[in-house]
């Protein structure tokens, strides 16, 4: 097996469950040291036990990244464990209303800042304590997790496509602002994904349309009709986007740069 990540080191944020979790396995897998971010200490702990018990070396980190003192407390952990990192997949994000379902006029003006800040905010933080040890070694990856609801909108969480969509430009706005350094700069956009917070989002959409829950079959039915309606027969997993991820990181793609990639089952 190859491992051509072998002495470069990733940052993972979002990493107790996910796409996160799935990214740092994939990343470990290809020789990379992992540093798994989360908030919840024990989650965080699982997933860098996962890298771990697959063969990779893996550090976690937990703290919030919302506002700049977390993030500051997050970028001492992460410094204390590894130094400096390589890659940095910034995935931590989601909106503040809580449960995935409120409607436009349901989202407060405060709600709407704190969803920019933990998504865009967050990943501003990020970028500008980790970039400059990327430059002076002239090589790095910048990967952010935006969404393929950028492209087709919904009338609920507003406040959560709008900062997905400024990811979009922020990538593009760093990749030129870091030309010629050796830093690709790259946004990926998802689709409908079955993590265990989406399983809690489908059931509770489903139950609204009059979908019989203890019928898992009928639910998931429901929810490709629903989510993923024209090109594919099932639904998003982590490693679907994990897969991409580890693709943008690999050494060989240092031509792709600039992009957003949809991975959305044609949705």
């Amino acid at each position: 097996m190859t491992r051509p990540l072998e002495g470069k080191c990733a940052l993972v944020t979002g990493a107790s469950g996910g796409i996160g979790a799935a990214a740092a396995i994939r990343l470990a897998e290809m020789g990379a040291t992992v540093v798994a971010h989360g908030r919840n200490a024990a989650r965080t702990e699982a997933a860098a036990a996962a890298v771990r018990k697959m063969g990779g070396t893996a550090h976690p980190v937990t703290g919030g990244l919302s506002t700049d003192a977390d993030a500051d407390r997050v970028i001492e952990g992460v410094r204390a464990a590894v130094g400096s990192i390589d890659i940095l997949v910034n995935n931590a994000g989601g909106d503040s209303a809580g449960g995935g379902t409120a409607a436009w006029f349901e989202v407060t003006p405060a709600q709407w800042l704190e969803t920019y800040d933990s998504n865009v905010g967050s990943m501003v933080r990020l970028t500008r304590a980790f970039t400059p040890d990327m430059k002076e070694r002239g090589w790095g990856r910048v990967i952010l997790l935006s969404s393929a609801v950028v492209d087709h909108p919904m009338e609920i969480l507003p406040d959560y496509q709008a900062a997905k969509a400024a990811i979009r430009g922020m990538a593009r706005s760093l990749m030129k602002s870091l030309t010629r350094t050796g830093i690709t700069v790259n946004s990926i956009s998802p689709g409908f994904v079955l993590t265990d917070t989406n399983t809690v989002w489908v059931k509770t959409m489903a139950e609204r349309s009059g979908v019989d829950l203890a019928d898992w079959a009928a639910v998931e039915n429901w929810a490709k009709r629903k989510l993923v309606p024209v090109a594919s027969d099932r639904l998003g997993r982590p490693d679907d986007i994990a897969t991409v991820i580890a693709f943008l990181a690999h050494p060989d793609q240092s031509f792709l740069n600039g992009i957003d990639i949809r991975v959305d089952g044609g949705s």
